[in-house]
């Protein structure tokens, strides 16, 4: 079997993104006779030439990458990358013999690109419309041009051979719009890399508490909580920064660790500069797998205060390291926290409601093993069973 990636993507980046992490661990629980190949974007031109193909490893998987853009994939342009990676990724395609492979996209706009190809067309959709097309709160280009977004998806999503999504509510969306999907769209749970994401021991965790806290400069006898994600609209960063200032009437000693970047980022360092958060918030910038799941375990809590999300991948990379949960109610997130060991899920988005949930997160006795069962059932190989074997009944194989 043979698969091709088609996304504006470097593996080589550390991840603050869910998609590009989703798609790394798609590579690396790929069954070992599925051949992937890439044609993504590079962020090092030097040792991986736009143009050239090369070998990369990810997460102990080979698979051949075709860089077509020098572009980073969490760094906002004047001209959008995936618009540039899809005028060169149209190119690119004339001149390659694809065969019978199958076609992997996760944004609209590749997938046109490859409109006219016959191969297998399988879609990944990370987002209900309404929120990221039609939302107050989104940051995407489309929210310019919802005209032609609803064009494109009406002229692609129909001919798609498999339409995946982790909102649950997106799919039915789009199968009352276009009545060519039912029976080839379904619901797919966000998954986490269990070999990354678990729970360490006792000791490793306190001695990994102490080590990362002195490097940050943040007391590890203090309560510590974590974020990790995009500095973007979607997440909403500042209503996490203001929460944190109404923390103060409860937990005054509570400290931020921020994983991330992106344009709210000055605007972040501002308001803890100005509000008296110095001390308390730690902006640890884009970090590793590895590294999110060292704090991860070291933190008494994971926060997010996202407007709107599919199914939050670092949630349940957070509830799979055995820590709680404070989070704003988005997306598919009660089907990972419901119960009050896995943390808390506030309605109304203001300061002092999060705070309120983030305070009661704080104070109640650790649980780790309601967490790891909630994020038990989203690993990689039991949540991408069917997607392989989709590739695999395409290609003459058997499922």
């Amino acid at each position: 079997m043979r698969a091709w990636i088609l996304h504006p993507h470097d593996p080589c980046v550390d991840y603050a993104s869910g998609v590009g992490t989703m798609i790394n661990t798609f590579i690396a629980n790929a069954p070992e006779d599925l051949e992937l190949k890439l044609i993504g974007i590079t962020v090092d031109p030097a040792h991986r030439p736009v143009g050239q193909w090369s070998k990369v490893t990810v997460g102990g998987r080979e698979i051949d990458q075709l860089p077509v853009l020098a572009a980073h994939p969490s760094i906002r342009s004047r001209i959008p990358v995936s618009l540039s990676y899809t005028r060169r990724l149209k190119k690119r395609l004339r001149r390659l013999d694809l065969g019978r492979d199958s076609l992997l996209f996760h944004r609209l706009e590749p997938a046109w690109a490859a409109a006219r190809l016959p191969n297998q067309r399988l879609m990944f959709l990370h987002y209900h419309p309404e929120d990221q097309v039609l939302g107050k709160g989104t940051e995407v280009t489309w929210r310019r041009f919802p005209w032609l977004y609803f064009w494109l998806e009406k002229n692609l999503l129909p001919r798609v051979d498999h339409l995946w999504s982790e909102r649950s509510d997106a799919i039915e969306w789009w199968m009352e719009r276009y009545p060519a999907l039912r029976g080839k769209a379904d619901f797919l749970p966000t998954w986490a890399d269990d070999a990354v994401f678990h729970v360490y021991p006792e000791e490793r965790r306190t001695r990994l508490r102490s080590q990362l806290c002195a490097a940050a400069g943040l007391d590890p006898a203090k309560p510590l909580c974590v974020f990790a994600g995009r500095f973007e609209a979607q997440k909403d960063p500042m209503l996490l920064m203001r929460s944190w200032k109404a923390l103060e009437a409860t937990h005054a000693d509570a400290q931020l660790v921020l994983a991330g970047e992106g344009s709210f980022g000055p605007e972040m360092s501002a308001f803890a500069a100005s509000d008296g958060l110095t001390g308390r918030v730690h902006f640890a910038g884009a970090l590793s797998q590895q590294q999110v799941a060292e704090w991860l375990n070291a933190a008494d809590a994971f926060v997010l205060s996202s407007a709107f999300e599919g199914m939050p991948l670092a949630m349940i990379e957070a509830l799979a390291c055995g820590t709680p949960v404070a989070s704003t109610r988005i997306g598919e997130s009660p089907r990972l926290v419901n119960r009050p060991e896995h943390g808390r899920l506030v309605e109304e988005r203001h300061p002092e409601a999060l705070a309120a949930a983030i305070a009661e997160v704080l104070r109640q006795p650790r649980d780790r093993d309601a967490c790891v069962d909630s994020a038990r059932p989203f690993t990689p190989r039991q949540v991408l069973a069917p997607v392989y074997d989709s590739i695999r009944a395409a290609q003459g194989g058997r499922a």
